[in-house]
């Protein structure tokens, strides 16, 4: 338990803009309550069953198979962690390359964009979209999936995620920044799916 919270110290003195939120999550996770139903297993939280399977990673298997027929040629997944996008690099959060920085890559040099449940843990999100748009061939896709606003256990501050979400994207922040830098909104979800997420798919002009 010690080991356990020190770990998360250290996480809030990384980013002491979001230690507040790491607080806030601490208190929050006294009102999940995991229960069984059906023979599987859920989160119950401010009145909402959430399934397992949320909170075991693998977000992409989700959206793998829209993403891969829009996502061709040679591009990044941005985020990528442990299961990047098939025929894509990967794009981790390291020193030297990360989704601020891509400086290996020229302007307008790529075909796709691809990145999965990573927008969220940016402040800067409008200048991250700027830079992948910069490194989008005209014609290039952008492809995002990006957690839905009524999955409350991944809201800034909420009980899985702390302060590792600085915001919680939507439809209405993000196609309106996008249609207006370049970018023209060809496809999207209008509801979340079975991962609780939702996607924007965008192609530059």
């Amino acid at each position: 338990m010690l080991k356990t919270y020190y770990y998360k110290l250290k996480e809030i003195l990384k980013d002491p803009r979001s230690y507040h939120l790491f607080f806030i999550a601490i208190i929050r996770r006294t009102g999940v309550k995991k229960i069984e139903k059906n023979d599987k297993i859920f989160y119950e939280y401010q009145g909402e069953l959430y399934p397992d399977y949320l909170n075991e990673g693998n977000a992409i298997s989700y959206i793998k198979d829209k993403a891969v027929t829009c996502c061709r040629g040679n591009g990044l997944d941005v985020g990528a962690g442990q299961w990047p996008l098939p025929g894509a690099i990967p794009i981790q959060n390291d020193e030297w390359q990360n989704a601020c920085n891509l400086d290996h890559f020229a302007d307008e040099s790529l075909d796709f964009i691809f990145s999965s449940h990573c927008l969220e843990h940016l402040y800067n999100w409008e200048n991250v979209l700027t830079l992948w748009i910069r490194k989008i061939k005209k014609n290039g896709i952008l492809f995002l999936y990006l957690p839905h606003q009524s999955m409350r256990l991944w809201n800034p501050g909420g009980p899985w995620v702390g302060g590792h979400h600085k915001w919680m994207p939507t439809q209405e922040a993000i196609t309106p920044f996008l249609n207006g830098n370049q970018m023209k909104v060809v496809d999207f979800s209008q509801d979340k799916d079975l991962y609780w997420s939702f996607y924007i798919v965008a192609k530059k002009v």
